[in-house]
């Protein structure tokens, strides 16, 4: 069955094909859970581990304080504690402080620009940054063809195949040329709520 999409002129183009046992194709996300199960959750459990509460009743008063580095740029992503345990604190957003500033702040004290952050296999990478990661890491990229094999059937409750790219197919075999930048917008800066990083 092949995959369609839309070129530059709005005409619909065939972008690869899919085979199913029943050939019938379904395309779509899946509900996004990395932010809890890779950041949120590991987080929550360490730190009731340094404060002592691993396995023991939550206090009903704040016993931590933790800060969270996220500029005013991403000021939707603070949120209060929503555990009578801890406070959140922002203290970016505490000293009106955005990307810009960050980065003005490391260049003043002799520090390295340091790049965006994303996971290395998040499907809402857009197609410049799967070439940037192909032609200039390619540790990063093994890395993520890898976890793009692993995932195709690897996610209980799914019935199916599972790809990174949008194209639904192997992340080595798709299609990254600039030409077909048009189909797969960058949708992670508005959509990935994860704390990766400033």
């Amino acid at each position: 069955m092949p995959v369609v999409d839309e070129d530059e002129e709005g005409e619909t183009t065939v972008i690869g094909t899919r085979r199913t046992s029943t050939e019938m194709v379904s395309i779509g996300m899946i509900r996004r859970q990395c932010t809890t199960d890779f950041k949120i959750v590991p987080i929550r459990r360490k730190v009731r581990d340094l404060a002592g509460l691993t396995r023991k009743r939550s206090p009903d008063h704040a016993v931590v304080e933790q800060w969270i580095g996220i500029s005013t740029d991403e000021i939707i992503r603070a949120k209060p504690s929503f555990e009578p345990w801890q406070v959140k604190r922002f203290p970016l957003i505490e000293k009106r402080m955005s990307r810009r500033d960050c980065l003005a702040w490391l260049r003043h004290h002799g520090y390295p620009q340091p790049p965006g952050s994303a996971c290395i296999g998040c499907p809402f990478h857009d197609n410049g940054r799967w070439r940037h990661m192909r032609d200039h890491d390619p540790v990063a990229w093994t890395a993520a063809v890898e976890i793009d094999r692993r995932l195709r059937t690897g996610i209980r409750g799914i019935r199916g195949e599972l790809f990174l790219h949008r194209s639904c197919v192997p992340l080595e075999y798709a299609d990254l040329s600039t030409a077909a930048d048009h189909g797969q917008l960058d949708l992670w800066p508005n959509e990935c709520e994860g704390m990766c990083g400033v």
